[in-house]
């Protein structure tokens, strides 16, 4: 599944790049570098954001004590 997702992420990326005037005179390879290092950055804060999320979720709202013993 992930694959796919990254496959098609890809795909678009370069069909929407193809047809913008910014990428005129740039090669597919390149356009394509381009496109993945900022599908990159956006996965990287993307995880970073989320992990902040459930840092802070679980820092306020603490699982119960254990009960040890009878």
């Amino acid at each position: 599944m992930i694959p796919a997702f990254f496959t098609a992420v890809a795909v678009v990326s370069l069909a929407v790049c193809w047809r913008n005037d910014r990428c005129k005179g740039m090669t597919r390879i390149e356009i394509f570098r381009m496109r993945m290092k900022t599908l990159f950055l956006v996965l990287v804060l993307c995880s970073l954001c989320s992990k902040v999320a459930v840092h802070t979720y679980r820092h306020f709202n603490p699982p119960p004590a254990a009960i040890v013993g009878p």
